[in-house]
């Protein structure tokens, strides 16, 4: 975990999360205060990482053509092969997965936790998801620690499709939608992108997508949501976060766990600040662990999400 939250603050320390640094300080006298839960709760916890949930989720979208009206995506993130995860947990998951029967499953990052021989048990489990319209993905940033060009290789030699600053369109009857894929490490160029500048990473994720297209996102950290609720996409899904994985308390919508120190966007649907942009996003408590075999108050989570159009 401590690997985890290091490079969580220094993501807030350097501006890529949105949390102040007021925020950022209550938040962290509060865990001081109360972490002595997380280690009078470990049993709990343990049973807590095992325990799924499925959580149902219907998302409107902007432009959605009528043949996607009622589709469903199967999101589910951070598996984190590895130490805490074998290939029989993800064999389990997989079957989990794929007896929901969506049209669509993305996986938006961190398939290993810190060595490339864990991507062996994963491409061994996840062979066998299935999905009419495709199964998708894009990198994670344990997926750089382990090797991202390694780690690549062995996604697609799963059949999935993993998009690296690029897209794909789906089509059906005709009419279609558009699935993005942002690399970890190049998400946070985004800034420069809704600015005018030159980011030729967010440039090749989204060319060829239309103004008008109905677009689905996928990018690992959502710090940058912000900005990329500037663009003309319609849902972002991302992880990175385990919901906190410990989290300490909850008080309405904020939740009190070390990952709060990084960013307020830790789980669940958030829109943006700017009024007139219709982009919404869902952050996943994700499957996995790192640091410790544990959840406290946070379950895993397998999202199943219903595709809508937009109204006007």
């Amino acid at each position: 975990m401590q690997e985890e939250l290091i490079e969580q603050q220094k993501d807030a320390e350097e501006g890529k999360g949105p949390g102040s640094i007021t925020r950022r300080a209550f938040l962290h006298t509060s865990i001081l205060g109360i972490s002595g839960f997380a280690m009078t709760s470990c049993t709990r916890g343990i049973l807590d990482r095992n325990e799924i949930e499925i959580t149902n989720k219907s998302f409107a979208i902007p432009n959605l053509p009528p043949a996607f009206e009622g589709k469903t995506i199967t999101f589910l993130s951070d598996i984190h092969s590895g130490p805490f995860m074998d290939v029989d947990e993800m064999q389990r998951i997989v079957h989990i997965v794929n007896n929901l029967k969506s049209d669509i499953i993305v996986l938006p990052g961190d398939f290993v936790t810190s060595h490339p021989n864990e991507i062996g048990p994963f491409a061994e489990a996840m062979n066998e998801l299935k999905a009419p319209l495709g199964v998708y993905a894009c990198t994670g940033n344990h997926d750089y620690y382990a090797g991202v060009d390694y780690v690549s290789r062995g996604i697609e030699d799963t059949g999935i499709k993993l998009l690296r600053n690029e897209n794909v369109r789906l089509e059906i009857g005709g009419q279609s939608m558009h699935l993005i894929g942002i690399d970890d490490d190049d998400a946070k160029t985004v800034s420069k992108f809704v600015e005018g500048k030159h980011a030729p990473h967010i440039e090749a994720a989204f060319r060829g997508v239309p103004e008008t297209a109905a677009t689905v996102l996928l990018c690992h950290k959502p710090y940058m949501f912000e900005d990329f609720a500037k663009t003309n996409v319609g849902l972002m899904l991302s992880g990175h976060t385990h919901g906190g994985q410990i989290v300490l308390a909850r008080f309405g919508k904020s939740v009190l766990a070390f990952s709060s120190l990084a960013s307020e966007f830790v789980e669940g649907t958030y829109l943006p600040t700017e009024s007139r942009s219709k982009t919404q996003m869902y952050v996943s408590r994700g499957i996995g662990v790192v640091g410790l075999p544990i959840r406290i108050n946070c379950p895993p989570e397998i999202t199943k999400i219903t595709l809508s159009a937009a109204t006007a």
